[in-house]
């Protein structure tokens, strides 16, 4: 029993010897430290539970010697829904949990994980988060994210926080068929990541900063208006030299890689005003997204009781106080 134990934790080991240590023993470690976690692993393991075929073995006097071997877990999560793990507490399953709970608000990192709530049909609970007041910054929110951020998910007791990390959580365990992503490993799937983590790093940052100094900040800023717009149509730039070629980002269907980089873009007309006939590959394939049924769904998550036109109205009357500040005390610009 006790070698069967030691044998399951051969992934990723490490090792703590007994000295002294001979050569015979030290080849069985180098050979241990080169396992393919998914061939030997499951050898080693039928070599003991069969006695006949232990002479075979040649790691047995390795774990005969008392050897203490640690499990370092170094392999991607397998999203099978029935897979169990062994926790000292005993068996525990894995996830998916299916008691999904999106802690969201009106915003274009809140929108992009409800797509894909949306778009795969999911049945889920959401608690709307009123930023305004940052509830998002208070104790029981903070055990969720730790960054007092949303949006946020939990699956039963499972947190996980970042927006691009729950559109990848929910894909992995949710979207057996890939409908929305590509098989992990492939060149499409890294495709599909190189355009997420453009959003994540690129798109998110960039014009979430220029949405802040065009109608939410406290003074008037020429500079950083400028700055952070050229950047944002910069990045809209690259987006354009692939979908003036392509109707989606990544391959031939539409992914979450589309779905999170349309929740930011079709923010900037509104709140940065871009002539979006300047990028029409990206108007066009913004015009695609909309029409989904998901999408128009999602869109209305949390509700706001606001309509469409309402959030224009509210967005340009934030853009008119940031503009009544230039020639002010508070017109950065000035003091320059």
């Amino acid at each position: 029993m006790r070698r069967t134990r030691a044998v399951r934790h051969v992934i990723g080991l490490t090792a703590s010897l007994p000295t002294p240590v001979n050569n015979t023993t030290s080849r069985a470690i180098r050979s241990l430290g080169s396992l393919s976690p998914a061939v030997s692993f499951t050898s080693r393991t039928a070599a003991i539970a069969n006695p006949s075929t232990r002479s075979k073995t040649k790691s047995l006097p390795l774990l005969q010697s008392g050897i203490q071997v640690h499990q370092k877990r170094l392999l991607r999560l397998d999203p099978s829904p029935d897979k169990t793990v062994r926790t000292q507490a005993g068996n525990m399953s894995s996830p998916p949990y299916n008691a999904l709970t999106l802690y969201t608000a009106g915003t274009p990192n809140g929108l992009k994980p409800t797509i894909v709530l949306e778009e795969l049909g999911l049945k889920y609970d959401v608690r709307g988060i009123n930023i305004m007041t940052n509830e998002q910054k208070e104790p029981w929110f903070l055990e969720i994210n730790p960054n007092g951020r949303i949006p946020a998910l939990k699956d039963g007791d499972l947190r996980v926080f970042e927006s691009g990390a729950i559109m990848l959580y929910l894909t992995d365990m949710y979207d057996k068929e890939k409908k929305f992503t590509y098989e992990y490993g492939s060149g499409l799937y890294y495709e599909m990541m190189s355009w997420l983590m453009f959003q994540m790093g690129g798109i998110g940052p960039m014009q979430g900063q220029a949405n802040h100094f065009r109608a939410m900040a406290p003074v008037y800023s020429a500079y950083g208006i400028k700055r952070y717009l050229d950047e944002t149509k910069r990045l809209y730039g690259v987006l354009e030299i692939r979908l003036s070629k392509a109707d989606w980002l990544a391959g031939d269907k539409y992914t979450i890689a589309d779905m999170a980089n349309y929740a930011w873009v079709r923010a900037g007309p509104l709140f940065l005003d871009i002539d979006m006939s300047e990028f029409p590959g990206v108007d066009k394939w913004m015009k695609r997204i909309e029409e989904r049924p998901a999408v128009q769904s999602a869109r209305k998550i949390p509700n706001s009781n606001r309509t469409d036109e309402e959030l224009t109205k509210m967005i340009e009357g934030m853009k008119a106080r940031v503009d009544a500040l230039k020639g002010t005390d508070k017109d950065e610009p000035s003091k320059i």
